[in-house]
Parts: structure tokens; C-alpha cells; sequence
């Protein structure tokens, strides 16, 4: 297992050398992020929501801790379907996520999402490429923002 931190930084994502399929890669026609998604980290009993708003901001709670960060997705994706993905934290309530750790303000990530499912599903990747990446992250329907 590799660590690395990403998404809103709200946690030390286990990343793990999971394969996902290429059929997965879906071309996604109009990519949005808005609304509630919700992740699983495997071999913890904990979920962690993200709330996406389309004014460029993330909530994300974890255990204990809810940040809020800005993020930017790239308007175009790159070859084998990969939007570049920047984030960087401005509030926290300073308790822990799932895995026990706080995550600081101003901690930035740069990572790369890829869409599958026709974008209701999403992973988050270390570079443009599956062989270090978190997910699925899924997107709930019937929720703010969905």
C-alpha cells in the first residue's frame, strides 16, 4: 500500500494498486462534480461525503473532521480520460478523519479524476494513469446539490 494525500487533503488516502477496468473510462459529456459524493476506504469501518458546489469550493467530512477546500477540474480531459485535479484546503474543524489524521490548512493536491459509470462514479489518481488510485467515489442521488 501506497499513502498519499488528496482530495480536499481532509485525509491520508490509502491508495492502492486497485486495476480498474478501461471500459470504465467512459467519455463523460458535460463534466460536473456538483452534489454529494460518497467514498468507502477499504478495511475501515468509516464513510467520508463530499460536497461539491459548482461555486469551486468541496466540503468533506470524515470521521470527525470536515474541511472545506477549493478545487479546480481541468474543462478538458487528457488522454485515457483524465481531468486534472487541484485542490487546496482552507478550514478545518482540526479533528481527525477515518484513518486518525488531521489534515492543515493550505495543503494543496494536484491529482488526476477519472469518470466512470456515465460520471456517476469517479476515482482519484496519483498521476494520469490507474496504478495509484483511490475510489469509486459515487455519486448520491436525492441530495443536496445532486
Amino acid at each position: 500500500m501506497k499513502t498519499v494525500r488528496c482530495l480536499s487533503g481532509v485525509l491520508t488516502c490509502l491508495v492502492m494498486a486497485t486495476s480498474f477496468t478501461a471500459a470504465a473510462a467512459d467519455p463523460v459529456p458535460s463534466v460536473s462534480l456538483a452534489g454529494t459524493w460518497q467514498y468507502r476506504p477499504r478495511g475501515l469501518n468509516c464513510t467520508e461525503q463530499y460536497f461539491f458546489r459548482t461555486d469551486g469550493t468541496v466540503m468533506v467530512t470524515s470521521h470527525k473532521e470536515v474541511t472545506e477546500s477549493t478545487y479546480a477540474l481541468s474543462a478538458e480531459a487528457l488522454p485515457g480520460g483524465f481531468y486534472q485535479f487541484d485542490t487546496q484546503v482552507t478550514q478545518t474543524n482540526g479533528q481527525t478523519d477515518c484513518r486518525g489524521n488531521q489534515t492543515p490548512i493550505g495543503l494543496q493536491s494536484k491529482l488526476y479524476l477519472r469518470f466512470q459509470a456515465n460520471g456517476e462514479r469517479f476515482v482519484l489518481c496519483r498521476n494520469a494513469n490507474l496504478s495509484a488510485c483511490m475510489g469509486p467515489l459515487v455519486r448520491l442521488k436525492g441530495r443536496i446539490g445532486a
